[in-house]
């Protein structure tokens, strides 16, 4: 009988030890920066399960640094490269100012640094709009090291930047000895410990040096645990050949793992969070609906009603779908169905009801940060729904729905 106890209580210390280390995973893979005097329990949990969140890790890709203040998980870098229209993404900007930073001293001005980074663009021939978009993804970059405690906002914030002015007060101090702890693994390195290229000098070979894993399986399950959603249409030909041969095997395995859930079609895939995890800080930030990601209930609901609407009703296929499943409808199309939507929902928010265009604009952002949505530039703009995008729709409770404007208003469910 004690034999018997004995071995069950082995197997629930081992399952607990494994419910931990998935828990710590989750976390770190959406907060890779775990550092001293702000992250102290999180780093003790962390080294007393050291190897076994290694492991896990390096199934995602990623290398763990582990030293007494300081945590850092090192995640494959996407490539860098510009978005249609000519706009360079936030990880373009991020090492841009990674680049930089080195060359600045301890106290540098925004607009000093902002300058310098603006000049490692033009010259690794990135186009400097000074435009919306590129100050968004700037400021995002520049937050991302306030965060990693990189830099620090000893007047000002780097906010100001968005007011339009060129040199807004705002005084940073750059924390160098922690730059190395930003750079991936993969950058190489000079025998003395140096990096191989100048960021300074060369700051477009700078950008290629950041490469992707080589194994396809490592790339394909990384972005599993850094999107919402995984399309087929954006993988290379490798990838898509593990992802139709060896993701429903491997890919629950990394899921089981997690403990996650991999939901998976012809069209892509995605690990989701079972509804007991209550902790939102896991694998990213996005999870859908969610109050913090969909504003008010009344653009959580208009989202929920127009996925229904244009996977019912909109185009399937066309010259500019990003690939197969996905249908759409143009954009004047979805305000105009949003305009008659707002005359059934009386309870919707009084400014969107009156301008239909507005809450459009809101959706828009909501699906784009999950790459749920893709609008196609031209005469018209047409937006493109994921077909990933059916698993959520509004789900009647006891044959009546209930108040969509209500927490418990929607929940979800996957389609076929």
């Amino acid at each position: 009988m004690s034999a018997v106890l004995g071995g069950a209580c082995g197997r629930r210390l081992v399952e607990d030890e494994q419910e931990v280390v998935a828990a710590l995973v989750r976390r770190l893979r959406g907060q890779t920066w775990l550092i001293g005097g702000r992250d102290d329990e999180l780093i003790e949990e962390v080294h007393r399960h050291a190897a076994a969140v290694r492991a896990v890790l390096e199934a995602l890709g990623c290398t763990l640094t582990v030293e007494p203040d300081l945590v850092r998980v090192h995640v494959p870098v996407e490539p860098a490269c510009l978005m249609p229209g000519d706009n360079a993404p936030e990880g373009v900007w991020f090492w841009l100012t990674v680049a930089v930073l080195e060359g600045l001293p301890p106290r540098a001005r925004l607009g000093q640094v902002v300058g310098a980074v603006r000049s490692a663009a033009a010259e690794a021939e990135i186009p400097v709009t000074q435009s919306q978009p590129e100050l968004r993804a700037l400021v995002a970059g520049l937050r991302m090291l306030c965060e990693r405690g990189v830099l620090s906002e000893l007047e000002g914030r780097v906010d100001d930047l968005m007011d339009g002015v060129q040199d807004p007060p705002v005084l940073l101090k750059i924390h160098h000895a922690r730059l190395l702890h930003l750079l991936p693994r993969s950058v190489p390195l000079d025998e003395e410990g140096q990096w191989a290229c100048d960021p300074g000098q060369d700051p477009e070979g700078w950008l290629r040096s950041l490469h992707r894993p080589g194994d396809e399986a490592v790339r394909v399950v990384g972005m599993l645990a850094d999107r919402a959603v995984v399309h087929v249409c954006d993988l290379d030909e490798a990838e898509r050949q593990w992802f139709s041969t060896r993701l429903a095997r491997e890919g629950a395995d990394v899921a089981e793992t997690l403990g996650l859930h991999l939901e998976h079609r012809l069209e892509g895939a995605s690990l989701v969070v079972p509804e007991e995890i209550s902790d939102a800080r896991v694998l990213g930030s996005f999870r859908f609906p969610h109050r913090q990601q969909g504003g008010s209930g009344t653009v959580r609901h208009a989202t929920l009603l127009l996925i229904d609407y244009l996977t019912g009703e909109g185009e399937r296929g066309g010259p500019t779908a990003p690939g197969e499943g996905w249908c759409g409808a143009a954009a004047s199309s979805v305000v105009r169905r949003l305009g008659e939507l707002a005359v059934r929902h009386t309870r919707w928010r009084g400014e969107y009801r009156q301008r239909p265009e507005q809450l459009a604009g809101q959706i828009r952002t909501l699906l784009e940060g999950a790459d749920l949505l893709r609008v196609a530039a031209g005469y018209e703009d047409w937006w493109w729904l994921s077909p990933a995008a059916a698993r959520w729709t509004v789900v009647a409770h006891d044959g009546q729905l209930t108040d969509p404007l209500d927490s418990a208003g929607t929940e979800t469910r996957l389609t076929s």
